[in-house]
C-alpha cells in the first residue's frame, strides 16, 4: 500500500452537554506510525471509537483510502481493514487461545488450512503457542494484551489502531509488540497508537499528534512537541 490510508476530516462529537471532539481532521499514510496523545478527557479514544465504528460522529467525514466509513457499523470497516485493540484487553474467553485468532483469520484467509498456518505462526512468535488450547480466560494480563494484539493483526488490516497498548506490559512484551508493530508499517500498514508510555512511544512512533479538550493543539516530532509550551500546559496546567 501507498499513499494516505486514513482520513478524519473535521469530525465533532457531543455526548449531551459535553464536547467531545471539535473540529479534529489528520491523515495517516501507509507504512506510518502515528501517534495520539494528549492529557485525559482529551478525547484520544472518543476518535479511536469513531473511527473503528463504535460511535456515530455528529459531523464531519471519515475515509479508509477510497471508501467513506462515516457511522458506518464496525463490522462493515473490520471487513473494509481497520483492526483495533482495546485499554482494557477485550478477548472471547469463552474461545480457546487459537480460536481467537482463528475468527478474524478465516476473515482474511478463506481457507482454514491456511488460516490455521496463519495463527500457528503469529502464536509462536508472540509465544503463546503452547498455550493455544487453553481458554482466553486463563491468561495473565500481559497475555491477554499480546492475544488481541495478535487478533488485531492476523487479519492482515490496512489501518491497525493500537489503545494503550503497553499498559501493563513488561519490557519484553513492549519490546516484542513494538518490533512487530514496526515490521508491519514496514509493509505498508498505517498505524494510529495512544500510549500514555512516553519512555516507549519514541521507539514506535514517527511523529505524534497532541490532543487537548477534542481539538489537536499541534503535531509534530514527540521530541519537539514536548516541548511547545502550549504542550506543556495543557498537561500540567498554567
Amino acid at each position: 500500500m501507498d499513499g494516505v490510508v486514513l482520513e478524519v476530516d473535521d469530525v465533532h462529537k457531543r455526548f449531551g452537554g459535553l464536547r467531545a471532539i471539535a473540529g479534529a481532521s489528520f491523515a495517516v499514510e501507509a507504512g506510518q506510525l502515528l501517534g495520539l496523545i494528549g492529557p485525559n478527557g482529551a478525547g484520544k479514544t472518543t476518535i479511536f471509537n469513531m473511527i473503528s465504528g463504535i460511535y456515530r460522529t455528529d459531523r464531519g467525514r471519515i475515509r479508509l483510502q477510497n471508501h467513506d466509513i462515516t457511522n458506518r457499523r464496525p463490522t462493515e470497516i473490520a471487513q473494509l481493514g481497520v483492526a483495533r485493540t482495546f485499554q482494557v484487553p477485550r478477548t472471547f474467553n469463552h474461545m480457546t487461545v487459537e480460536e481467537n485468532l482463528l475468527v478474524p483469520a478465516l476473515r482474511a484467509r478463506r481457507s482454514r488450512g491456511g488460516a490455521l498456518a496463519r495463527v500457528a505462526d503469529l502464536l509462536r512468535e508472540i509465544g503463546l503457542f503452547d498455550r493455544r488450547y487453553r481458554n482466553a480466560s486463563e491468561l495473565a494480563g500481559a497475555e491477554r494484551q499480546l492475544l488481541q494484539f495478535a487478533r488485531a493483526i492476523v487479519a492482515d488490516p490496512r489501518l491497525l489502531i493500537l489503545d494503550e497498548l503497553f499498559a501493563g506490559a513488561s519490557a519484553g512484551v513492549v519490546d516484542l509488540m513494538i518490533g512487530m508493530t514496526r515490521a508491519l508499517a514496514a509493509r505498508g500498514v498505517a498505524c494510529l497508537v495512544i500510549s500514555h508510555d512516553i519512555v516507549s512511544l519514541p521507539r514506535l512512533c514517527d511523529e505524534v499528534i497532541v490532543l487537548t479538550e477534542g481539538s489537536i493543539l499541534t503535531r509534530g516530532a514527540l521530541a519537539e512537541v514536548r516541548q511547545d509550551p502550549r504542550v506543556v500546559e495543557a498537561y500540567l496546567g498554567a
